[in-house]
């Protein structure tokens, strides 16, 4: 008969093949729900894929999309077609898109202001010369676009002659008006993104001696200009003062009228005349009313 001992012990026994019965069988469980979850996660990529390849297969309408025309400054790449140099993303010549049908080079210098001196002449007396100091330094884009042969330090010392002006300034200093300024034959001019606001209309700046020398040809010289720049100022000041009494004989009428409302307004008035007053020899005799002060005239016969 065995003892209590022995009982004990088999029940310990039997208590652990259990639990390893319901470990084998849980480690079980977890292999298969892996198993399931890699399967649906690779059925999902295999479709993602497709879809994918599906989408970048379709033809995207470049054509339609247009920028703005303040943003036409910028290059346009086809990314599909961008190659893996081993040294960068270098797209090929047919996929780059450059406004008005440039090339990349004019589009870098354009961005970068950047002025391509002309080779010089062997003989020095065909190089063009500055005004001033008769230097061969001269600025070539002040050459190119207002064909002024100065140089960079003549222009620094003469501010007065070769200094840049705004359109504003050439408008109200000057008296020019737009179309005049606006003409590239009569009046060349520089253009610069405007520095309060990209958006904004580029700025255009004139010489400071061209602009003079038409303003004085335009308006009859200096005094010419000076006299017709004081003409202005009084003509303005005359409409201002003009407009401020048309304000102000309207708002005495206004007044007025608000008076006579107001007394029109009030309960009927009957009038108390005072004596009457004769005038000589015209046989018309006045009367006063002495609360509201009308008067009236009557002929006597």
């Amino acid at each position: 008969m065995p003892t209590l001992q022995e009982e004990q012990l088999a029940r310990i026994e039997e208590n652990r093949a259990k639990a390893r019965e319901r470990l084998a069988a849980r480690a079980d469980a977890k292999a298969k729900e892996a198993a399931n979850k890699d399967a649906e996660a690779v059925k999902t990529g295999s479709s993602g894929m497709e879809q994918n390849v599906r989408d970048a297969s379709k033809k995207r309408p470049y054509d339609s999309i247009k920028p703005a025309k303040k943003f036409t400054n910028y290059i346009e790449y086809d990314f599909s077609k961008i190659k893996d140099s081993k040294g960068g993303f270098m797209p090929d010549d047919d996929t780059t898109r450059l406004p008005n049908g440039m090339t990349l080079e004019e589009w870098k210098q354009k961005q970068q202001r950047i002025v391509i001196e002309p080779q010089r002449a062997i003989n020095p007396e065909d190089n063009p010369k500055c005004f001033e100091c008769q230097s061969f330094d001269i600025d070539f884009e002040f050459f190119k676009v207002f064909t002024c042969t100065v140089c960079r330090a003549c222009k620094a010392k003469f501010p007065e002659k070769y200094s840049l002006l705004t359109k504003t300034e050439c408008r109200e200093d000057y008296l020019l008006t737009d179309p005049e300024l606006r003409d590239k034959e009569l009046m060349p001019h520089l253009e610069r993104p405007n520095p309060h606001k990209t958006t904004y209309n580029n700025m255009m700046l004139y010489l400071r001696y061209q602009i003079e020398e038409f303003a004085f040809k335009k308006w009859g010289g200096e005094e010419g200009l000076d006299n017709e720049f004081e003409r202005r100022v009084a003509l303005r000041k005359e409409k201002k003062d003009r407009k401020f009494a048309d304000k102000l004989k309207q708002m005495r009428k206004r007044t007025r009228t608000e008076t006579w409302n107001k007394r029109l307004d009030r309960a009927e008035h009957r009038h108390n005349w005072g004596p009457e007053a004769r005038l000589a020899n015209k046989g018309i005799a006045i009367r006063k009313c002495t609360e509201c002060g009308m008067e009236t005239e009557e002929i006597i016969f």
